[in-house]
């Protein structure tokens, strides 16, 4: 019966988590594909994502409340409860994107900061893997992930270093720039949340903490 339980919730957190995949994707392609913005199908999205937060907070505490799990069981939904949360939060990040997004579409400032279009790529990847592992608890690649956010905040202070100097040469541009400094660091912040569902994934598999590095600590 628990297991049944844990099992429906894992889905819910996977069909929540294909939600919030599209919308970080959507947001993006607003900067891509033909001068679309995507705003309103984020939206859209957004809405569905916190309905499913709050039903699967509630159904958490009521598994929590009715069967009360132990160990392994227990840690399953704490970490389920809590990647939930993190969802939203990757929700919010593609809503100020596709903000951003809609206010640059089709212009050719973007041509100025390609490496943007990368820092995409490397924390949309981290997402997914992030995703994936949690549904094999798979240690290896939560790893691989954690070691991947180092590349993702590289291109963000990259790219503010590029925006400082372009603001500097075309003072007049400012307000496209900053548009462009908000999606990178919504991208940072993409992969700093998909950082946490690969810590908890680890910790689920292994039982283990590695958040501010405390199991280097204890070694």
């Amino acid at each position: 019966m628990l297991t049944e339980r844990i099992s429906e919730l894992k889905k819910l957190l996977l069909a929540e988590a294909g939600l919030v995949e599209k919308m970080i994707i959507l947001a993006m392609d607003g900067l891509i594909n033909f001068g679309t913005a995507f705003k309103e199908e984020v939206n859209t999205f957004e809405n569905r994502v916190n309905q499913i937060e709050i039903e699967l907070d509630e159904k958490c505490f009521t598994v929590i409340a009715l069967n009360q799990p132990e160990a392994k069981d227990l840690r399953q939904i704490l970490m389920i409860y809590r990647i939930n949360n993190d969802l939203e939060r990757l929700g919010d990040q593609a809503v100020n994107i596709a903000e951003s997004s809609a206010q640059l579409t089709g212009n050719p400032v973007l041509k100025s900061i390609p490496e943007l279009f990368s820092m995409k790529e490397a924390a949309l990847k981290m997402l997914k893997d992030a995703l994936y592992a949690f549904t094999r608890e798979d240690y290896e690649l939560s790893r691989q992930v954690c070691d991947a956010d180092n590349i993702v905040d590289e291109y963000n202070r990259n790219i503010y270093k590029h925006l400082v100097k372009l603001i500097r040469e075309n003072p007049l541009q400012i307000d496209l720039y900053l548009h462009i400094l908000r999606i990178a660091k919504n991208l940072e912040r993409i992969g700093d949340l998909s950082t946490n569902i690969a810590e908890d994934t680890i910790f689920l598999a292994q039982g283990k903490v590695i958040k501010h590095n405390i199991d280097k600590k204890s070694d």
